[in-house]
C-alpha cells in the first residue's frame, strides 16, 4: 500500500499515513462475490483461448504471463497488470489482428467487467482502515468550518480567499480519508487560519467599537451634486435606481476595521413588470468574490422595505457592488447607465431619452428595477465582552494565578474538547512548549496561551479523525472515536457534550442509548448539515455549472436558476429526510419543491418568491423524483447539448449502483450530420456511434438509461423536438424509448422510473452503500456488504424509509467497527 505523510507541528515530526493507491479512472462495476472469485469461470478460459500463447509458459511477451496470474489486492503491481490486460483487451488492442480467432464483443465484455470489478474491490480494500493499526481521516474543509463554529463560536470562511484548499473527491464524495491529504503548504494554511481564528474568538486584542457606516445615494453615487440638491430642499428625495444586469460603481471602499459580525440593512424598492420578474438584489465583494446578500426584492416603489442580514467581515478595504441580478443590457452600454444626474422624488420620471425605459406611459414598470434609498453597515457585533469563548477558556478569571500550572489546566481542557478525546499528559507537555517560549520572549500570559492553543488547533487529532491505537489494536472504535464518527456523519462538526459525557461513561456504545442518540441528533438543527452535505456529495452536485450553458443557446440560463436547481434537490432530500418517507419518492414522486424562477423554468405556474414551496405535481408537468430535476439533468449534460450517454453513466453509478466499465481508448466523437443531410437526434448519431462491435455491449447498458430522459435538454427544459442547427428539413422528434438488458422495455422516463421502481430492493442496496461510503469515509468492500444487506432488510418492511435507514446504519456493527 502506498504511503503518504503528515506533518505534525508540534513535533516537526513526518506521521506515516495510509493512503489509498488511486488508480486511473476505470471501470467501478460493483461486484457481489467474494476478491478473486470468477477467475477459473470467467478470466482462465478466455486467456486459455485468446490469451496464454503469447503470456503463457512457453512465452511471456511484455513479461506478462496470463495462465498463472492471480488476484492480489495487496499488490499494486498485480492489480495494475489486471488494469493493463482490461484496458487492453476492452480497446480491441488485444489480442491482435493478426491472430487466427478474434473475442466476441460479448466475452470481451464480460471479461471486461469482471476485472473493473476486481480493481474496484481493491480500491475500495486500499481505502478501508483493516488490518491497519491506526486510521487517519481528515476533516473537510466544510466540517473544520463547522467545528471552529461549535468549538469557539467563531465563523471561518473555509471557502472564502484566506480558507483552506479545496477538497478533492472521489466519485463525489468529499470526505473520503484516503483521498483528503495534509502538505506542509497545507499547514502553513492552518496555522494562519488557527491564529486568525483565535484573534477573533479571544479578548485579547482592545474591545471593538460598535458603529454604524451609513451609505446615502451621496455616498454612492451622487457626491457631485449633493450641494445642489440640499440647497433645493429635496437631497432626502435623492434615490439609486439599478436597471438589469448592472450595478452601482465600485470605486467606493468599505473599511472595514475589526473582524467581526456585522450586519447589514438595506432600505429599498424593487419594481416588477407585470407578467416578469422581480429584480434580483445582489450585494457583492468583488475584490474576494463574496456575495453577502442576494434575493428578489417585490415591492412598490413608493412603500420601500429594509432587508437586513448578518454577515462575516474580515478586516481590510473591500470595493462593494450592489447588483441587479438579473439577464440585462451591457453594464457599459449608454443605455444601461444612469444619466449622471440624481433621481430626485421619483425614479420612473427622471429618466433621459436615450436612456433605457422603465416604466410605460401609465408608469408601470417594464424593466425590473431596484431602487436604492440607503445601505447600513452595523458592526462589530459583541454579545459580551470579554467574549463568551475567552471566559470558557480562560476559566480562572482575573483572579486566577497566571502561573505554567493555570497555563496546563487551560490547555489540557481546550485539547480534550477539541481533540474529541482524552489527553495524555506527555501531548500537554508538547502543547505547553509554545507557552513557554512565548512567555521567555516577554509576551503576556494571554498571548502566550494563545500560543498553546493555536498549536492545538493545528495538531493531526483536531486535523484528522484518528481512528484505533497503535500500542492496542481493536477491531472496534471506542466510545470517543464512535462519538466523533457520530457528529461528523450527521452534523458534520464536533460531538456535542452530550455525546462527549456518554463517551466518558462508557455507554454510547450500547445499543439502546445509540438508538437515542442518532434520533436525538437527526432532531437537531445541526442534522442540515447532513441534509445538505450528503445530497450534494452522493448525487454529485458539485458539478452543476461546472460547463456553462452557451449564452447564445440558453440566454435564459443565470446564476439564480442555477442555485434554485441545487436548492431544489437539496430541499427535496431533506423535506424526505424530516418526514421519514420512503427512498421510493427519490425515483418519482407527485410533489418537488420549487421557488418562482425554478418554477417558470419549468413551465409550473404558482410559486412566487425565492423561497421554496411545496408543489403538487400533474403528469403534464413531466416532474417529480430526483432523475426529472433540473440540477440533476444539466450536470449530465456539457453547456451545448444533451447528453444521454453521461446521463446513463450517472444514473448507473448513483441510483443503480452498477458504474460501467472503462471505454476503450480513443474513442471517437459523435460524428456530425452531412451537410445538406436531413437532420438527426442525438439518439440516433449514438447509435450510429454504437455499431462498432466494441462499443455495443456497454452502451447497451448505459444508452436505454440516459436516451429515457431525451424530452429533457441542458439545462433541464421539457420539449418534445430537438432543436438543431444543422441538417436540413424540420426538427426531429424525439424518441425517448428503450430497453434494458433484462428485456423489459419502456416508453419515456416514466416508463423508466417504473422499472426503478420495480427494482426498489436493488436501489436500497446502491443507497445504503453510498450512504455507509458518506458515513465511514471510505468505499464499500466486499466484507462490508452483508453488513449492509441487514441495514436494507431491517428498513423493507416500513418502504425503505429514510431516517430509519439512517438509524440502522448507525447503529449497526458496520458502523462501530474500525
Amino acid at each position: 500500500m502506498k504511503k503518504t505523510t503528515i506533518l505534525d507541528p508540534l513535533t516537526g515530526r513526518l506521521l506515516p499515513l495510509l493512503g489509498a493507491l488511486l488508480l486511473t479512472p476505470a471501470a467501478q462495476a460493483a461486484v457481489q462475490t467474494a476478491p478473486g472469485a470468477g477467475l477459473d469461470t470467467v478470466a482462465q478460459p478466455f486467456f486459455e483461448e485468446h490469451c496464454n500463447r503469447c503470456h503463457g509458459p512457453k512465452k511471456q511477451k511484455g513479461d506478462l504471463r496470463t495462465d498463472t496470474l492471480k488476484i492480489n489486492f495487496d499488490s499494486p503491481k498485480i492489480m495494475a497488470n489486471w488494469e493493463e490486460i482490461m484496458n487492453r483487451i476492452n480497446s480491441g488492442e488485444m489480442p491482435p489482428d493478426d491472430v487466427d480467432k478474434r473475442p466476441k464483443p460479448d466475452d470481451v465484455a464480460r471479461v471486461a467487467d469482471w476485472i473493473a470489478g476486481q480493481l474496484h474491490e481493491a480500491e475500495a480494500a486500499r481505502q478501508s482502515s483493516a488490518g491497519e493499526r491506526v486510521a487517519f481521516r481528515k476533516l473537510s474543509r466544510e466540517e473544520y468550518a463547522n467545528t471552529i463554529r461549535d468549538l469557539l463560536g467563531v465563523t471561518f470562511e473555509a471557502k472564502g480567499p484566506g480558507g483552506l484548499p479545496e477538497d478533492p473527491d472521489w466519485k463525489g464524495f468529499e470526505r473520503i480519508g484516503s483521498v483528503l491529504t495534509l502538505s506542509p503548504a497545507h499547514v502553513e494554511k492552518h496555522i494562519a487560519a488557527a491564529e486568525a481564528i483565535l484573534d477573533e474568538a479571544l479578548s485579547i486584542r482592545p474591545q471593538p467599537n460598535r458603529e454604524v457606516v451609513r451609505w446615502m445615494p451621496f455616498d454612492m453615487r451622487w457626491k457631485n451634486f449633493q450641494s445642489e440638491y440640499e440647497a433645493r430642499g429635496i437631497a432626502d428625495q435623492v434615490r439609486i435606481e439599478i436597471v438589469p444586469n448592472n450595478y452601482t460603481t465600485d470605486s467606493w471602499n468599505l473599511d472595514v476595521k475589526t473582524t467581526g459580525e456585522y450586519l447589514l440593512r438595506l432600505k429599498l424598492s424593487g419594481l416588477r413588470p407585470d407578467g416578469g420578474r422581480a429584480p434580483r438584489l445582489k450585494v457583492y465583494m468583488s475584490s474576494i468574490d463574496k456575495t453577502l446578500i442576494e434575493q428578489d426584492v417585490d415591492t412598490p416603489e413608493n412603500q420601500p422595505i429594509t432587508l437586513e442580514a448578518r454577515v462575516h467581515l474580515i478586516a481590510g478595504k473591500y470595493p462593494i457592488r450592489i447588483i441587479n441580478a438579473v439577464p440585462g443590457p451591457n453594464p457599459e452600454g449608454r443605455r444601461s447607465r444612469h444619466s449622471g444626474t440624481p433621481n430626485a422624488f421619483t425614479t420612473t420620471h427622471s429618466r433621459v431619452p436615450w436612456q433605457m425605459k422603465l416604466t410605460d406611459d401609465d408608469y408601470k414598470p417594464i424593466q425590473p428595477t431596484l431602487i436604492i434609498d440607503s445601505v447600513e453597515w452595523d458592526g462589530p457585533i459583541v454579545d459580551s465582552w470579554p467574549t463568551a469563548a475567552h471566559q470558557r477558556i480562560f476559566f480562572g478569571g482575573e483572579k486566577a494565578a497566571k502561573d505554567m500550572a493555570y497555563a496546563r489546566e487551560i490547555v489540557a481542557r481546550f485539547a480534550e474538547c477539541a481533540w474529541r478525546r482524552p489527553v495524555q499528559p506527555a501531548e500537554v507537555e508538547r502543547l505547553l512548549k509554545p507557552v513557554e517560549q512565548s512567555l521567555a520572549l516577554g509576551d503576556s500570559f494571554e498571548a502566550a496561551v494563545k500560543n498553546g492553543l493555536i498549536a492545538t488547533l493545528c495538531a493531526k487529532s483536531f486535523l484528522y479523525l484518528v481512528e484505533g491505537n497503535a500500542h492496542a489494536p481493536a477491531p472496534n472504535l471506542t466510545d470517543w472515536e464512535l462519538a466523533s464518527r457520530l457528529s461528523y456523519f450527521l452534523w458534520s462538526s464536533m460531538p456535542d457534550q452530550r455525546l462527549l459525557d456518554l463517551a466518558r461513561d462508557g455507554k454510547l456504545h450500547e445499543t439502546a442509548t445509540l438508538h437515542t442518540e442518532v434520533r436525538r441528533m437527526l432532531a437537531d438543527e445541526k442534522a442540515a448539515a447532513f441534509a445538505e452535505s450528503f445530497p450534494r456529495q452522493w448525487l454529485q452536485l458539485r458539478r452543476v455549472g461546472m460547463f456553462p450553458p452557451d449564452k447564445l443557446l440558453y440566454p435564459e440560463y443565470d446564476e439564480n436558476l442555477e442555485e434554485s436547481m441545487v436548492a431544489e434537490t437539496i430541499g427535496f432530500f431533506a423535506d424526505v429526510l424530516k418526514r421519514n418517507a420512503g427512498l421510493r419518492e427519490f425515483l418519482d414522486s407527485d410533489w418537488t419543491l420549487l421557488n418562482e424562477r425554478l418554477a417558470t423554468h419549468y413551465g409550473i405556474p404558482g410559486p412566487r418568491g425565492d423561497k421554496l414551496q411545496r408543489v403538487a405535481l400533474k403528469p403534464e408537468d413531466h416532474r417529480g423524483g430526483l432523475l426529472t430535476q433540473g440540477a440533476v439533468l444539466s450536470l449530465t449534460s456539457d453547456g451545448q447539448r444533451h447528453r444521454p450517454v453521461h446521463r446513463g453513466v450517472w444514473v448507473m453509478e448513483s441510483i443503480i449502483g452498477r458504474p460501467p466499465g472503462a471505454p476503450p481508448a480513443n474513442v471517437p466523437a459523435l460524428d456530425t450530420p452531412k451537410a445538406g443531410g436531413p437532420k438527426e437526434t442525438v439518439r440516433e448519431r449514438i447509435e450510429r456511434h454504437r455499431s462498432d462491435p466494441n462499443c455495443a455491449t456497454c452502451h447497451r447498458r448505459m444508452d436505454p438509461l440516459g436516451v429515457a430522459f431525451d424530452n429533457y435538454d441542458a439545462i433541464g427544459r421539457w420539449r418534445t423536438v430537438e432543436t438543431m442547427k444543422e441538417g436540413a428539413g424540420a426538427d426531429p422528434k424525439l424518441d425517448p424509448s428503450g430497453e434494458l438488458l433484462d428485456g423489459r422495455k419502456f416508453a419515456d422516463a416514466n416508463g423508466l422510473k417504473k422499472l426503478l421502481l420495480e427494482d426498489i430492493d436493488k436501489f436500497a442496496v446502491a443507497f445504503a452503500d453510498k450512504l455507509a461510503t458518506y458515513a465511514l469515509r471510505r468505499s464499500m468492500t466486499f466484507s462490508d456488504r452483508e453488513e449492509l444487506k441487514h441495514v436494507t432488510e431491517q428498513t423493507k418492511a416500513d418502504d425503505y424509509q429514510l431516517a430509519s435507514m439512517i438509524e440502522a446504519l448507525a447503529t449497526s456493527p458496520l458502523f462501530q467497527k474500525r
